[in-house]
């Protein structure tokens, strides 16, 4: 007897086959999620020009540093230096005793020292009389008469009239011993003390003259100046030479 297999009915049909793929459509849209990523570079480059543009309005710290005012140390009150004016019309260095012509103007040029850090905004210029003149009608001030009031600090130069800004009611008179005193307006003259940086009340002593020379043949003319005289001219020098030693020759001889 043969024996006969069993038929096998023939099993369901898988598919081997891989689902159909739509290259066209995965392809089209890899491109798109490469422009959307290329994309976002660009809004964050924009919103970093976006936040620099608001972010300019603020001022920087060096733009900060600069526009705030010069300030101090507050430990600059306690060791700062004063300051104080030194005369240069006339020069004091070179005249520490300058005379001034009576009834005439008088060119006064002055400027600050080193450790002037906070200048006077205004400038006041006084003068006292001679202890022994009689002139001062207080003796304890500092000042009899002032020369200048409130003048701008800013300024180095101021022209006195010895006529129009004199003590009220007394005249000068010829002698030494006159003081005058440069001072910060907004501290006065009796300040001695009045901070780092600013100026102390400076003190320098004159002496003033009458000049009694009209073109005389005496040679000095009216104004003349002692404190701005210059050096005898060599000629001059030799023709006074000259005639000295023909004098002491002639009362020799005789």
């Amino acid at each position: 007897m043969h024996s006969e297999e069993p038929t096998q009915s023939p099993s369901p049909t898988r598919s081997s086959e891989k689902p159909t793929e739509t290259p066209n459509e995965e392809s089209a849209s890899e491109p798109q999620e490469n422009e959307e990523s290329a994309s976002e570079p660009q809004e964050d480059e924009k919103t970093t020009e976006e936040q620099g543009d608001i972010g300019s309005d603020e001022p920087t710290e060096e733009e900060e540093l600069d526009s705030e005012e010069p300030s101090f140390d507050e430990s600059y009150d306690e060791t700062g230096m004063p300051g104080s004016v030194s005369l240069t019309t006339p020069d004091y260095m070179t005249i520490p005793t300058p005379m001034f012509e009576i009834g005439q103007n008088i060119t006064l040029g002055w400027e600050y020292s080193n450790d002037t850090k906070r200048p006077p905004k205004k400038l006041s210029i006084c003068g006292k009389f001679p202890k022994d003149s009689n002139k001062s009608q207080n003796q304890r001030a500092l000042c009899d008469w002032d020369i200048a009031v409130n003048i701008s600090g800013s300024l180095r130069k101021y022209v006195w009239n010895t006529v129009t800004h004199g003590a009220p009611g007394v005249a000068f008179v010829a002698d030494s011993g006159y003081l005058m005193y440069f001072y910060d307006s907004d501290y006065g003259v009796n300040n001695a003390v009045p901070g780092a940086g600013r100026i102390v009340p400076s003190v320098f002593w004159f002496n003033m003259y009458n000049s009694r020379y009209d073109l005389t043949n005496q040679g000095v003319p009216d104004g003349y100046n002692p404190s701005r005289a210059t050096a005898v001219h060599v000629g001059n020098l030799w023709w006074i030479t000259t005639v000295a030693m023909l004098s002491i020759s002639a009362v020799f001889f005789n």
